[in-house]
C-alpha cells in the first residue's frame, strides 16, 4: 500500500473542503460578465419599447396600410409632445403614393411623411382629454378604422 496524497491543481479546493476565495472571485467575474454582456445585447429591445424612454426623447410612432403603431400614446399636459413618425410604405403604395399623416383636428397638428421616411416631430398639448390622430392620405382615409389612434392627455 501506498502512502502517497492525491496531487492537487493550484487554486483547487481540496475534495471534502469549501471553495477558496479565487473561486468566488472568478465566478463573480463571470456572473458580472454574463449580466453586462446581456444588459449589452437587450438595451436596443428595451430601449424601444418605452420602459426606458425619458420625456425628451421622442416616441417611435410607425404608420403603414395596418395603421398606427402603437395607436395610443400618452402624454402629459403642457409638456412637448416629441414624436418620431416611421412611415412604413414605399411609394409604389397604390394609395396615396406611399405618404402618410399624423393629423389631430383639434390640436391643429396635421405632419405629412414621405414613403420610407422618418420624421421627428413636435407640438404641445395643453388641455387634458383624449384625441384622436389619423391619417387621411391613403388606405380609405378617416373612413378606414384602422388609420385611427389616441393620443390621451393626462393632468
Amino acid at each position: 500500500m501506498s502512502d502517497r496524497k492525491p496531487v492537487q491543481n493550484p487554486g483547487e479546493a481540496p475534495s471534502g473542503q469549501q471553495p477558496t476565495r479565487r473561486s468566488f472571485v472568478t465566478f463573480g467575474a463571470i456572473a458580472v460578465g454574463a449580466v453586462a454582456a446581456s444588459g449589452y445585447l437587450l438595451w436596443p429591445a428595451l430601449r424601444q419599447s418605452g420602459l426606458f424612454r425619458t420625456a425628451s426623447e421622442a416616441t417611435p410612432v410607425a404608420i403603414s396600410m395596418s395603421g398606427f403603431s402603437p395607436n395610443v400614446v400618452k402624454v402629459r399636459a403642457g409638456e412637448t409632445v416629441r414624436l418620431q413618425l416611421i412611415n412604413k410604405d414605399n411609394s409604389t403604395h397604390s394609395d396615396g403614393g406611399g405618404w402618410h399623416q399624423f393629423a389631430i383636428d383639434e390640436l391643429k397638428v396635421d405632419f405629412k411623411v414621405a414613403p420610407l421616411d422618418v420624421v421627428e416631430v413636435s407640438f404641445t398639448a395643453d388641455k387634458p382629454g383624449t384625441y384622436d390622430f389619423y391619417c387621411n392620405v391613403c388606405c380609405g382615409g378617416k373612413a378606414n378604422p384602422y388609420m385611427h389612434g389616441q393620443l390621451v392627455v393626462e393632468a
